[in-house]
């Protein structure tokens, strides 16, 4: 498969523009990101078409539609990942092609999300490329900046994500709180929660009840804090109303300060705690499969 291809370009830069587009967080400005990167997906996919040798023509007029342009590949064996989402996308797109209005932003921030997922495999895996450099030719720098500001991954990142909360509300909270579940995820797994991690949400880690039975204080300001988090988190997330710039900064603020007081633990006093408490516990699964496995009497004479 070749960089060069018209399609694959094409394809590139529909995906740049809507990442310009999603930066502003503005009403028209999501109808567009939803256009363009449907569109973005499309030329993908037809560039894959013909790399299999097939047409992407259906008739001398008309190019093959995105749902015949899935089912072509799937006919040639060409795996595809997120294909229930990006079906999604092509429903919504389908949709604001024929109605006034915009989508949401928490439902840009999805297909976004989705859409980014899917080229950085497709690009992986069938096109042997590194989706970050091929990106940078086709966003400017600072529109690049921008968007990457919305994944952090340490506290410099945190500080990033504050400014971006003047401009982004509601996608700098979702990133906050995706870095707060990866900052709960690692504090858990040097303690041996990871059964208590698979089993229950992140922000379960944060309640008071949760924590005092290995011996973690939580400081009652805090605790309240995190609840607030929670409860804005919630909010926005079914669409009940859009957090403020200054609920987001100080989230991100409540966010530094668990973080802080996690590494201010003693480690290897928790974890002796944990060691003596869990194995006592069982989930309902294991009482099952380990009721299964009791030999079997007979009652009668």
């Amino acid at each position: 498969m070749a960089i060069e291809s018209p399609l694959f370009q094409s394809a590139m830069e529909l995906l740049g523009h809507s990442i310009s587009h999603f930066n502003t967080g503005e009403e028209l400005d999501r109808k567009l990101v939803i256009l363009h990167l449907a569109n973005a997906l499309e030329l993908l996919l037809k560039d894959l078409i013909l790399d299999t040798g097939e047409s992407i023509y259906k008739n001398p007029k008309e190019t093959l539609t995105i749902h015949g342009c899935i089912q072509t590949l799937k006919d040639k064996s060409v795996s595809l990942p997120y294909l229930n989402k990006i079906e999604l996308l092509i429903d919504e797109r389908n949709a604001l092609q024929h109605r006034f209005g915009s989508p949401n932003e928490l439902t840009t921030i999805f297909y976004m999300n989705i859409s980014i997922a899917f080229f950085k495999e497709v690009l992986k895996e069938h096109y042997d490329l590194d989706f970050d450099e091929v990106l940078s030719q086709f966003v400017s720098e600072k529109d690049l900046i921008s968007f990457r500001m919305r994944e952090p991954t340490d506290e410099s990142e945190l500080e990033n994500l504050k400014k971006l909360a003047k401009v982004h509300p509601l996608g700098t909270l979702l990133s906050a709180m995706t870095y707060l579940e990866k900052v709960i995820y690692q504090f858990a797994s040097k303690v041996g929660f990871e059964r208590e991690v698979r089993i229950r949400p992140y922000w379960a880690f944060m309640s008071h009840r949760f924590l005092e039975r290995f011996g973690i204080v939580l400081p009652e300001e805090l605790g309240q804090e995190l609840d607030e988090i929670r409860r804005l988190r919630n909010m926005a997330a079914h669409g009940r109303r859009d957090p403020t710039k200054q609920e987001v900064i100080k989230a991100i603020q409540t966010i530094e300060k668990f973080e802080k007081f996690l590494s201010n633990l003693n480690v290897e006093v928790i974890k002796r705690r944990v060691e003596e408490l869990l194995p006592k516990k069982r989930t309902k699964r294991e009482e099952r499969l380990t009721s299964q496995m009791q030999p079997t009497t007979n009652s009668g004479g």
